[in-house]
């Protein structure tokens, strides 16, 4: 008579001991990673995988624009509700990237760039009675998203440049700090295929740079 083969499901004691000891372990790994995973970073929406890239203003004023409409409250630095500087901590938390807490502080924040020259993504400071008091991310067209205390919420306004149209905004901007496009982190589905390329630069955006002196406005 031939030797019956071995099964798993007929194995001895002690191997059995093992696998269950194996699965375990495995389980415990798993369970800690997740867990790891989800309050490894603010922004990071459960079940996604963390993958390095490079950071732009497009992407900034997308993530921004999420928030519209979200409650203003001094001291606010989460989606419930958002003062200036936690709104724009927030966003640029989504990718990674860790601003300052207040106003202020962000204002020594990244780059100066030259007078007039404003992109996507920038931060506009603006003068309140001690320095940096209001801050704001610039869109384009003339257009910044904020969390506004007049207007108890985050939403858009536009700065008007010229003659008698220039505004409140206008009048009380005193710089502007360029922070992307900058290395960062982005968030794609845990399903999504393996080895898909990180969100790339295009050709046009400029290097960051730093300069000592800061751009007053």
């Amino acid at each position: 008579m031939g030797v019956q083969p071995r099964s798993w499901i007929v194995a001895p004691r002690r191997d059995a001991f093992r696998v269950l000891a194996l699965a375990g372990s495995l389980l415990a790994l798993s369970g800690a990673s997740a867990g790891a995973q989800q309050v490894s970073d603010r922004g990071q929406p459960r079940g996604t995988i963390a993958v390095r890239g490079t950071v732009t203003g497009t992407d900034i004023v997308r993530a921004a624009r999420q928030y519209l409409g979200v409650r203003y409250k001094w001291g606010g630095t989460t989606p419930r509700a958002f003062d200036c500087s936690g709104f724009t901590r927030w966003v640029f938390a989504r990718y990674g990237i860790e601003l300052p807490r207040t106003a202020h502080e962000q204002a020594a924040f990244g780059a100066a760039p030259f007078p007039g020259d404003l992109r996507p993504g920038d931060l506009l400071f603006f003068y309140g009675g001690q320095g940096a008091q209001h801050i704001a991310i610039y869109v384009g067209a003339d257009t910044i998203i904020h969390a506004s205390s007049t207007g108890h919420r985050v939403k858009l306004d536009v700065i008007k440049q010229r003659g008698s149209n220039r505004n409140w905004f206008r009048n009380r901007l005193i710089a502007v700090r360029r922070i992307v496009p900058m290395q960062g982190t982005f968030y794609i589905p845990g399903s999504a295929t393996a080895g898909a390329p990180p969100h790339q630069a295009s050709l046009d955006e400029a290097p960051r740079t730093f300069r000592l002196a800061p751009t007053v406005y």
